[in-house]
């Protein structure tokens, strides 16, 4: 019975030392990030990141108004004045703050806001992979690392705007869906899917995916569980949601005519870059401005800087594109594995059914990215940030499902080490000689 127990002790302690060095790789991950993302903010001209100037201005008529803007199509200067309120509403205080040490440029300071936020991005991008794939720290880390060290991700954690609060409610609704799947669904797993549903609604008409998304959650789960509460557990968190949000698309029913103000929006982008510029003006086929927007948004999704200005080096992109098809081909062997090398079926069955969640949430924010560029011509990859856990488990299993089995173990660390490369590489030969040039500071 001693001995029983002194092993059980041993195993304890070695887990604990485990768990308790992962935690500080995981550490490690963020602290870099939060560096590199210093010495981003520093070389970043403010106005340099995507529509930052206007995200600030929303901040900045919230503080003079003392009340949130009304959208109209003839104020050019505010035009993100029809985005949902929470992530301004947060910025202010931080402006404020910033104010009150005499900043001379307050709204510069809400990019903190930002950065807090990327860094608790990591943080549930770690661990939604972990509860998944409990027994795989090195997985886990290695998609930390991926978000932590894509260089487009990196300057959108230091730049006004309201990406990195949608981001962050994704990765928590998909630890929420996961956490379901994986242990079954509770009264505060209900209550926490209705809130962060409710603060999507208060931060970016993006999250509205989350709600087929939720309800596709729940299919699964009564796949698994054979539950017949399902229905009134969705109610339960639609009805959390609207209790919080639903204010929020009342007020642009009454003032826009509908619950997203998306008339309004139409009129006051009507001279924005459209498909027919490409297809008409400039004589491009169907075929060739796909592969426009594919190659924009592909090189957009790993870096590029100043507003589409300013690419990294042609080789980069090709190097990465060969990595992504490597990924993409080995990603359908990778899965194969994760789920037929369990012992207990209904592990098989739970990652199954959330790995597809997952793929389903990259498809509906492809989706709703594809049919916005054929509205309006946006090719920018950080509209597929949404999905951003899902791409970073994706990209990492096929990359390393492609190593030799004799030196798998490696893969994490190799997808780090280059991330962290990539990111120097973007900052040093790319943001610091000529963003300050471009913008005219320094």
């Amino acid at each position: 019975m001693r001995g029983q127990k002194q092993r059980n002790k041993r195993t304890f302690e070695t887990n604990s030392t485990r768990r308790g060095k992962w935690h500080l790789y995981l550490g490690g991950v963020v602290i870099l990030h939060i560096v590199l993302g210093a010495l981003y903010w520093y070389y970043t001209p403010f106005g340099a990141s995507p529509d930052e100037k206007a995200h600030g201005a929303y901040i900045q008529s919230i503080v003079a108004d003392r009340r949130l803007p009304v959208f109209s199509a003839a104020d050019r200067e505010n035009y993100e004045a029809h985005q949902p309120p929470l992530y301004y509403l947060l910025g202010v205080l931080f402006y404020q703050m910033a104010k009150s040490f005499g900043s001379e440029n307050p709204v510069e300071a809400v990019r903190l806001l930002s950065l807090i936020l990327g860094a608790f991005s990591i943080w549930v991008t770690y661990s939604v992979v972990k509860m998944l794939f409990p027994e795989d720290e090195g997985l886990s880390i290695a998609c930390a690392g991926f978000v932590a060290f894509l260089p487009m991700h990196l300057t959108l954690s230091v730049s006004v705007s309201n990406d990195m609060l949608t981001e962050l409610l994704f990765g928590v609704g998909s630890l929420l869906m996961t956490r379901m799947l994986t242990a079954g669904s509770t009264s505060r797993n209900i209550l926490l899917l209705g809130c962060v549903l409710g603060l999507g609604l208060l931060t970016k008409t993006t999250c509205v995916i989350l709600f087929p998304l939720v309800v596709l959650a729940y299919i699964f789960a009564w796949r698994l569980e054979k539950d017949s509460h399902i229905m009134w557990q969705l109610a339960g968190i639609f009805g959390v949601s609207l209790i919080i949000g639903g204010w929020w698309l009342l007020r642009n029913k009454l003032l826009y005519g509908d619950f997203f103000g998306v008339s309004e929006f139409a009129k006051a982008f009507e001279q924005t870059a459209r498909p027919q510029y490409w297809l008409r003006g400039r004589g491009l086929s169907l075929g060739n401005y796909v592969l426009l927007v594919c190659g924009w948004t592909f090189a957009s999704f790993w870096g590029v800087f100043g507003h589409m200005r300013v690419f990294m080096a042609t080789w980069t992109y090709f190097f990465l594109g060969l990595a992504t098809l490597a990924s993409g081909i080995a990603l359908a062997p990778a899965i194969s594995c994760c789920i037929k090398g369990r012992e207990e079926v209904r592990t098989s069955q739970v990652i199954k059914y959330t790995l597809m969640l997952y793929g389903a949430t990259l498809l509906l924010v492809l989706v709703a990215f594809i049919i916005f560029n054929f509205e309006y011509f946006q090719a920018q990859g950080r509209y597929l940030y949404p999905a951003l856990i899902p791409i970073s488990l994706f990209w990492v299993l096929g990359i390393r499902q492609v190593f030799p089995s004799s030196v798998r173990k490696f893969a994490p660390s190799f997808v780090i080490v280059c991330m962290l490369s990539l990111a120097f590489y973007a900052l040093v030969a790319c943001i610091m000689p000529l963003l300050p040039e471009i913008y005219g500071v320094f």
